[in-house]
């Protein structure tokens, strides 16, 4: 392995996102191509929202070169070395068409069942003709092995839920960048200790472009046009990226990750996004029991609810980070540690992996709830007070 195969790549991919959101913040305001005020929107002043259009180019040249300098090093990325580039190719393609699709409905509006039949479209992409699917629950509710139909189908409505799931997060400054940088650090990590060399530098690409864009997002001025939004474009184009490495994680062979069963299970890779994906369900479970719509906006997300018992934004994007961070930890110790099941269990390895990644489900599970309880309970309070 060369370090400056990996380290190229991501200096570049951060280079790039760097040169390229001042140049869309200029084009965005000659063309008020910006961001709406509305009774949904937590900020006030006009703001450019296509910032996600630097990080996303800026990763698909980051690929592109990575794929050139691992040609032919197939210990790099356990691929064939002839497949590459269609695999490769599946993923920007489907990348493309996400972001496309969401760069209309910033700047026109799009029909959600039109967005839905995009992330369709480019789920079936990189399962299809990429294919990378889920094959093994490993245990996971009881579930095993996939049939290669059913593995396909879930994995593709998985990525679409992931790409939604993002783009719904993305509601203050710096919240959806920051999880999507911490989710793609890990994941790189993770796959550079694995010998995915060529997925850590995808994954590297990403978590460096992100934290140049939340430099903009976060700290950029109104007054002197240095502040941008991801937009709808940005964040389901990230989301989709993000998606696929955590169905690469859980694929199995040939796409070999990890030889722990418990990492390789959907659970610790998607421990690594588990706010926006238990936010995502809770928002909509929600608006269908209040008789709403599942799939028309409001402000019932967890920023929100931070934000309606008195935090500020900034404080709310400190929290949920540093809780994201902590759910990941708790995760990744409890599927690695060596804990002492019943006797038979241990002497089961599968057995052990399917005890092991439930306790970790539930785990997680009662830990949202708790938290969702607690918030609950204080808006009841504050508002309570606010009212009298």
């Amino acid at each position: 392995m060369s370090v400056l195969n990996i380290i190229v790549p991501v200096i570049i991919s951060a280079a790039l996102t760097a040169l390229m959101v001042p140049l869309i913040i200029r084009l965005s305001y000659r063309k008020k191509l910006c961001d709406t005020i509305d009774e949904r929107t937590v900020h006030s002043g006009i703001i450019p929202r296509l910032g996600g259009g630097a990080f996303i180019l800026s990763v698909v040249v980051a690929v592109a070169i990575a794929v050139l300098m691992f040609d032919g090093d197939e210990a790099a990325c356990r691929l064939t070395p002839k497949s590459n580039w269609v695999q490769y190719g599946a993923l920007i393609g489907s990348a493309m068409i996400i972001f496309v699709a969401g760069l209309w409905d910033d700047i026109r509006r799009l029909n959600y069942k039109m967005k839905f039949l995009c992330q369709l479209v480019s789920a079936v992409l990189v399962v299809l003709v990429g294919g990378f699917w889920i094959s093994d629950f490993h245990g996971l509710l009881g579930i095993w092995s996939l049939p290669p139909v059913v593995g396909k189908g879930f994995t593709v409505l998985l990525i679409m839920y992931v790409i939604n799931a993002f783009n719904l997060i993305d509601g203050i400054d710096g919240l959806a960048s920051s999880l999507g940088f911490v989710a793609s650090l890990v994941i790189g990590v993770i796959l550079l200790l694995s010998g995915q060399e060529l997925m850590a530098v995808l994954s590297f690409a990403l978590a460096a472009s992100l934290a140049v864009f939340f430099c903009f997002n976060k700290f950029g001025s109104i007054g002197n046009r240095t502040k941008i939004f991801m937009g709808d474009g940005g964040s389901q184009t990230m989301g989709l990226i993000v998606a696929f490495l955590v169905v690469f994680m859980s694929s199995g062979e040939p796409h070999y990750v990890s030889d722990n069963p418990a990492v390789q299970s959907p659970v610790v890779p998607f421990c690594l996004i588990i706010i926006p994906c238990f936010d995502a369900v809770r928002v909509m479970v929600g608006r269908m029991l209040r008789g709403n719509n599942p799939f028309l906006p409001d402000k019932t997300h967890i920023h929100h609810e931070f934000l309606r018992i008195g935090f500020s934004a900034s404080r709310t994007l400190v929290v949920l980070l540093l809780l994201d961070v902590c759910l990941i930890v708790v995760n990744i110790v409890l599927a690695l540690a060596d804990i002492n099941f019943d006797a038979n269990i241990n002497a089961d390895s599968k057995l052990e992996t399917c005890v092991r990644i439930n306790i970790i489900l539930v785990l997680d599970i009662l830990i949202w709830l708790c938290i969702n309880r607690w918030l609950n309970h204080r808006i009841s309070v504050v508002e309570g007070k606010d009212n009298r």
